[in-house]
């Protein structure tokens, strides 16, 4: 029992692995949520791709939200 060793602690990222963390965080939130607004848009004929839109607004917030509960 006196062998055990406690855990070993992970890693903390540097500043520059945070900081691209959150940026592909923001853009793949954006992209994959607008490509389903996109898709949906041509499934229901949007006018003014308005699916498209809406999908990057929803993106955008989901992932600054992520972001923020990640490094915040």
């Amino acid at each position: 029992m006196a062998d055990e060793q406690p855990p070993q602690k992970k890693p903390q990222p540097t500043g520059d692995q945070s900081a691209w963390a959150a940026l592909s965080t923001l853009l793949s939130g954006i992209v994959v949520w607008g490509g389903l607004g996109y898709l949906v848009d041509l499934w229901l004929d949007l006018p003014n791709r308005l699916g498209l839109l809406v999908g990057m607004i929803v993106g955008l917030a989901a992932s600054l939200y992520l972001v923020i509960k990640r490094f915040g």
